[in-house]
């Protein structure tokens, strides 16, 4: 795997790439191409919103009108960690104060983020130290996961997609080996890395789509490991002990996320070539009510003794699906 430096600009074409996070995040593809997270906004919201968040397609704004994410020190954290972890990323700045409070360290967490940097005060690195630390010496004991401390880091691949979409992704790290392929994503949260909480951690930010698209992308520069990429995520509290799980999403959640990428890919190729990106339905539409949310009422009704003796008249009910579209 060969991969080349570039700093600036549009790259030439398919290939492994080493590259500034913000050159990479304003799309450096020869023509404007689908994350991972454009992907995802595609399906949990629309064509409209993923427009809008594509650094190539968005209409101008004025400065006053682009949102910018509040920094937060739990997120400097983070960035710091995952540099620490990787051994590339985001270049840190440490800021010798104790809080923000002041002015002059105020300042000098504007200008680390103007500069396209990371702030930390020193408190706060010292705690992504011993994150970092304590991450690495876990990953190394857990069988399978010896060759994650060598692998490239920051490995950028862009590639053209069968269907010609032009695809690129960002791999925290990725072993290439002989016969098969492993890429790594760190992932530090304040949520809980119990492995029986991650199932529903992934299905609810839609991480199965992320497990699907990075192997579509890596395949096809490397179409002799097609089917034989692993995608892993790696889980990491950010409060003591830092606990940490390293998970692969199972048959269903890998399943699900193929057909949700190639649903994405899809809609991409779609509304690009029609120049169309539509928003919500223009129609009326009717709400689906979560099948264990009225399974839940249904059994308080039975259970609870304060609803004894009530008279459900669905008949005085003020909204009568039935009637409705009868009227209609």
């Amino acid at each position: 795997m060969q991969i080349i430096e570039h700093t600036e600009g549009r790259v030439p074409g398919p290939g492994f790439y080493r590259m500034p996070a913000a050159v990479y995040h304003a799309d450096p593809a020869p023509e404007p191409s689908l994350s991972s997270s454009i992907a995802k906004l595609l399906l949990s919201h629309s064509p409209e919103h993923a427009r809008l968040a594509h650094p190539r397609l968005a209409p101008p704004r004025a400065a006053d009108d682009e949102a910018e994410d509040k920094p937060t020190r739990p997120r400097e954290i983070g960035t710091a960690t995952h540099r620490l972890i990787l051994g590339a990323g985001t270049d840190v700045t440490v800021i010798d104060a104790q809080d923000y409070k002041g002015k002059d360290a105020q300042a000098q967490r504007k200008a680390a983020y103007a500069g396209g940097g990371c702030p930390i005060l020193m408190p706060d690195l010292a705690k992504a130290e011993r994150m970092a630390a304590a991450a690495l010496a876990r990953i190394g004991a857990i069988p399978g996961c010896e060759g994650f401390a060598t692998t490239p880091s920051e490995v950028v691949a862009i590639a053209q997609d069968p269907t010609g979409a032009w695809l690129r992704i960002m791999m925290d790290r990725v072993e290439i080996h002989r016969t098969h392929a492993i890429i790594w994503d760190v992932k530090t949260s304040s949520q809980a890395a119990a492995p029986q909480g991650l199932g529903r951690r992934i299905e609810q930010m839609a991480m199965e789509v992320q497990a699907a698209f990075y192997p579509r992308v890596l395949a096809q520069l490397l179409p002799h490991l097609a089917g034989r990429i692993r995608f892993r995520w790696i889980f990491i509290e950010d409060e003591e002990p830092n606990g940490l799980c390293v998970a692969e999403a199972d048959a269903a959640g890998a399943e699900i996320g193929a057909r949700k990428a190639s649903a994405a890919i899809h809609l991409w190729n779609r509304c690009r070539s029609a120049d169309a990106w539509p928003g919500y339905p223009a129609q009326i539409v009717r709400v689906d009510f979560p099948e264990w949310a009225a399974n839940r009422w249904l059994e308080r009704e039975e259970a609870d003794p304060q609803l004894a003796g009530v008279s459900y008249d669905l008949a005085a009910s003020p909204f009568r699906p039935l009637d409705w579209e009868t009227a209609a």
